[in-house]
């Protein structure tokens, strides 16, 4: 698999973002494996180990989002494209980046009112659950930057080629 790199800053922005999403995927692993040895190998449970794993996993999948999304790998149904031609599928896209757009904002819009709500705290890492809902429009911001971004690329603002799916 080749991987294009863009120029300059963006290349940067994307690293940083790279490895973030991999620190945050080490921490939970380290995390829960570190616990597993407490609570079963020296019989002291970390207490708030699944909570905090809780944490990172939802701020991974969140952030995740727009990295799946630039690699087109997200799930998805060819049963009518195959037999669309360049411009209807064009269409189709945005289309489809419109409705995104719509769903993520209004996603993003509740999870920041619950956000702002709750005053529910986390039991043995007395964080508030604000933490845990704030993920939601953080990565959906980045989502939708990344939705702009190929909507500009699609109706011809942005001269990129379109991203090639991964193979699984």
């Amino acid at each position: 698999m080749t991987t294009r790199h863009p120029p300059g800053g963006l290349a940067v922005a994307i690293g940083l973002y790279r490895a973030v999403l991999v620190g945050l995927l080490i921490a939970i692993a380290l995390l829960i494996a570190v616990a597993v040895l407490f609570r079963y190998g020296l019989g002291a449970p970390i207490l708030y180990s699944y909570e905090l794993a809780s944490l990172l996993f939802v701020w991974l999948v969140f952030l995740s989002l727009a990295g799946g999304a630039a690699q087109a790998a997200h799930l998805g149904a060819d049963i009518l494209t195959p037999y669309l031609g360049p411009n209807a599928l064009r269409l189709l896209q945005i289309l489809a980046h419109a409705c995104s757009l719509a769903v993520l904002a209004y996603i993003s819009w509740y999870a920041w009112v619950l956000a702002g709500r709750t005053r529910v705290e986390m039991p043995t890492l007395g964080l508030s659950m604000a933490w845990m809902y704030a993920a939601v429009p953080a990565g959906s911001a980045l989502y939708m930057g990344w939705i702009v971004y190929d909507l500009a690329r699609l109706v011809g603002v942005v001269r990129a080629p379109a991203p090639t799916p991964l193979e699984v």
